[in-house]
């Protein structure tokens, strides 16, 4: 789904205002905060949707369905709408490190490079743009190959405040006709504060018509 967010406001320039964040961790694993705290500070800054993308492991360390649960009980309470989603990492035979019952589960899927595991970084995304992740998590690489395979399956690319990512390759994604995922990779509340270093990036390179909104 594509969606335009910049206006022309009065002095003829164009502005933007995120209010979701597709990427985000809580203390299920390495974040900080729980499932409640981070909706509540949503709610008092206007934020309007977000996905819980904790991440997993074919072999989990905590009960995810107590995590979806928790997501369930905390959207009853506050205005911010909840997603649910995974981050798993790609493995050297090519399938997302995560069981196929959690996959199910989610509404998003986000598929990240964590580590080569003596893979080639090329073949690393390579598989992960092959394999069954709704976005491609803050991605440092692109080659023209790769880009054709998220072409042809339908992959969103995450814009990460996280993670460097060099103009020349979210240009190439745009050029493809890409759609971008907005991740602050948040693991803290603070980090909820990288809308506007990602707003300036949006307005800077154009990608205004390229956002993507989840639509179930």
């Amino acid at each position: 789904m594509r969606l335009q967010l910049y206006g022309t406001g009065k002095n003829g320039l164009q502005m933007v205002k995120l209010a979701w964040n597709y990427h985000c961790h809580t203390n299920y694993t390495d974040g900080s905060n729980t499932v409640e705290q981070i909706a509540k500070y949503c709610d008092d800054r206007g934020i309007e949707e977000i996905a819980i993308t904790e991440h997993v492991r074919k072999n989990l360390s905590y009960n995810f369905d107590n995590l979806l649960l928790d997501i369930e009980r905390t959207n009853k309470l506050y205005k911010v709408q909840i997603l649910s989603g995974i981050e798993a990492k790609i493995l050297p035979a090519g399938s997302l490190d995560c069981s196929e019952e959690i996959k199910k589960k989610v509404d998003i899927i986000i598929g990240s490079v964590h580590g080569l595991n003596g893979m080639a970084e090329r073949e690393a995304y390579e598989m992960l743009a092959e394999s069954d992740c709704t976005i491609i998590g803050h991605p440092q690489f692109f080659s023209n190959k790769f880009i054709n395979s998220l072409v042809t399956t339908g992959k969103v690319v995450e814009l990460s405040s996280r993670y460097e990512q060099s103009d020349e390759m979210l240009l190439a994604f745009k050029d493809a006709g890409l759609l971008f995922s907005i991740g602050l990779d948040s693991h803290t509340l603070g980090d909820f504060n990288d809308f506007g270093k990602m707003e300036d990036l949006i307005k800077r390179l154009g990608l205004q018509e390229q956002l993507w909104r989840y639509a179930p």
